[in-house]
């Protein structure tokens, strides 16, 4: 495993040095173009005025040459300025690779608390989100709706397990291409952080009311009119009052319709970058070798009704288009010339008639694509992986060798296994043993498992089975709520959903810690025996010792227990599961060394 793990830092560790020398390397390029332009600018003009002043055509040729060079300067430096901010975006895409090596991905911003809900234990209980979290180690979505896909698959309850199945095949498929998914995730990263396009695209949904077809043909006439009149005057001595009084006619219609196209080229406005660096996701995707019935069926809505790469390139002309009508020199030469306003409200409105309501799907399909990407960061970043299997039946199975918490680095994290089936298994242990991680492990690989992802095992399956947890529990100052009545509340709810007979996963850590030792026992017994049902797999910890006899009482429970040792003065765990009770404590030691009490 260790060497498996190597590697798979190896890799990004080399891609990450390759892009730093080819950050460098357009650094160099950089500095030449700006070089080479402050040079031929200058030169272009020294040139071009001599040759007009003495009338050389030599000159004012070499004038023309220089001019051209600057052209391709420019051009060629512009492109170079966005290859170097996708070059960065490489490099901040790798190192968030690498810091879910290293741990340091607990520290990233994006870590979805505001997708958990109270009302939702295991969102807590499980570290599905906030800090240290699911959620935060998988998310590689920038957009709002891509993060809201990605919370939406987090859930303790299984749904729709076909998709779940297509989206495993679908990820497994990008495991298979890493160097895709980091161009991928470079090219969504240019995005502004949270990007949120719905409105735009409800907007570019509805076609633009109105007689376009009017104006359209108004612009068409007008236009034809001034350039005809405007050659008819200069190339055959023609009167110049025609072209005059049309020059003047057309800017007058286009400042009437001054406001209402305003507002309805607003929406292009200020997308015009956005909708360029979504052009250039969806040709990626095009070109992308994934070529699975899963992810034919995800990209699909790139290719029809119509092709979203031709379509987007059309608006992004168009939205260029539009901005340079904020320069006030080409608006008005513009609009008294071709009633340039007029074209392109019409041009947009037949871009919305044929492509619009095209577009929410082509920003869905990133959305989603996002959401595989987040899933596959665990087969990219963990040696020990696997996808799980579900099983059919109505009575409940949790089978895994080799489970591992993702939330802890794989070096340090130790696997265990699982064989259950209908019943309970009462863990006991000392504090700190592993109790509680391994009751989390199987539970957040399960929702690891539903949402389509690989989960952090050698192999797992299960019957697909709603999550309710009572683990990380606090109580309600506010509302008056103690500890001890917040699960018992939690506690009601699973026996509420048990009464469904559909199968459960129920996790219990330190079963009625809030309340006395004689009442705990009582009341631990009872929701045990009540919670030992024949769809739900139920797991409980304790220091109770009293609660492993319950299996000689006729209830079916079987236990388990992690252990302990000492060297010295030092407690040490191995966090291994055992069969059977735990015959130590470690709690005096443990007070010991605190120097709470003697010797």
């Amino acid at each position: 495993m260790r060497r498996s793990l190597l590697l798979n830092k190896l890799f990004y560790e080399n891609v990450r040095e390759n892009t730093l020398a080819l950050e460098r390397s357009q650094n160099t390029q950089r500095t030449r173009y700006i070089l080479a332009r402050t040079l031929v600018f200058p030169a272009m003009l020294i040139t071009l005025i001599h040759g007009y002043d003495v009338g050389s055509a030599a000159e004012l040729m070499l004038g023309g040459f220089l001019l051209l060079l600057f052209a391709v300067l420019v051009a060629r430096h512009r492109k170079l300025e966005r290859l170097l901010l996708l070059t960065k975006a490489y490099l901040a895409v790798t190192a968030g690779y690498l810091e879910r090596f290293s741990g340091a991905w607990k520290n990233l911003p994006e870590d979805g608390a505001a997708y958990g809900k109270e009302k939702r234990p295991p969102d807590r209980d499980l570290h599905i989100f906030g800090t240290a979290s699911l959620y935060q180690y998988l998310c590689a979505a920038r957009t709002q709706a891509g993060r809201e896909r990605l919370a939406a698959a987090l859930t303790a309850t299984p749904r729709d397990l076909e998709r779940t199945r297509r989206r495993q095949a679908a990820v497994a498929e990008l495991l298979a291409h890493p160097l895709l998914c980091i161009e991928l995730e470079a090219r969504g990263a240019r995005l502004p952080d949270g990007h949120d396009t719905r409105e735009l695209a409800k907007e570019l949904a509805h076609p633009l009311k109105g007689s376009l077809k009017l104006i359209s043909c108004i612009g068409v006439v007008f236009a034809n009119a001034f350039v005809l009149s405007f050659l008819w005057a200069a190339l055959f001595h023609g009167a110049w009052t025609i072209p005059i009084v049309l020059f003047m006619f057309n800017l007058t219609v286009a400042m009437a319709f001054y406001t209402r196209t305003q507002r309805e080229l607003a929406p292009l406005g200020h997308m015009a970058r956005e909708l360029r660096l979504y052009g250039r996701i969806f040709r990626t995707l095009e070109r992308a070798p994934l070529r699975g019935d899963a992810f034919r069926e995800v990209l699909a809505p790139l290719f029809a009704p119509v092709r979203a790469t031709q379509a987007q390139s059309r608006l992004t002309t168009l939205a260029q288009c539009a901005a340079t009508r904020r320069n006030i020199l080409f608006f008005f030469l513009a609009n008294g010339i071709l009633l340039w306003d007029l074209h392109c409200m019409a041009y947009f409105s037949h871009w919305r008639i044929q492509a619009g309501k095209a577009a929410a799907g082509w920003l869905k399909v990133w959305a989603e694509v996002e959401v595989l990407l987040s899933l596959a960061r665990i087969g990219h970043t963990r040696a020990v992986h696997a996808f799980p299997t579900f099983l059919e039946g109505d009575a409940p199975q949790l089978m895994a060798e080799g489970a591992m918490p993702l939330v802890i680095s794989e070096e340090a994290a130790t696997p265990n296994d699982a064989h259950l089936s209908a019943g309970t298994l009462v863990i006991t242990g000392s504090n700190m043993s592993g109790k509680t991680t391994y009751m989390r492990t199987l539970g957040f690989n399960a929702v690891l498992a539903y949402a389509g992802a690989p989960v952090c095992a050698q192999s797992f399956a299960l019957t697909p089975m709603a999550v309710y947890t009572s683990i990380q529990i606090s109580d309600d100052l506010a509302g008056g709520i103690s500890t001890f009545y917040a699960e018992l509340l939690r506690i009601k709810k699973m026996m509420t959903y048990s009464k469904r007979g559909r199968p459960m996963l129920i996790l219990i850590d330190e079963i009625f810690r809030g309340t006395n030792s004689a009442d705990r026992i009582v009341g631990a017994r009872e929701a045990i025996r009540r919670l030992t049902l024949s769809h739900a797999i139920t797991i409980v910890t304790t220091h109770d010792f009293e609660l492993c006899d319950l299996g000689s009482e006729g209830v079916p429970v079987e236990n388990a227990h992690f252990e302990e040792h000492y060297e010295g003065d030092k407690i040490l765990f191995d966090f291994k599961i055992r069969e059977g009770r735990c015959r130590t404590t470690n709690a005096q030691y443990l007070l010991r060394m605190a120097g709470i009490m003697g010797e």
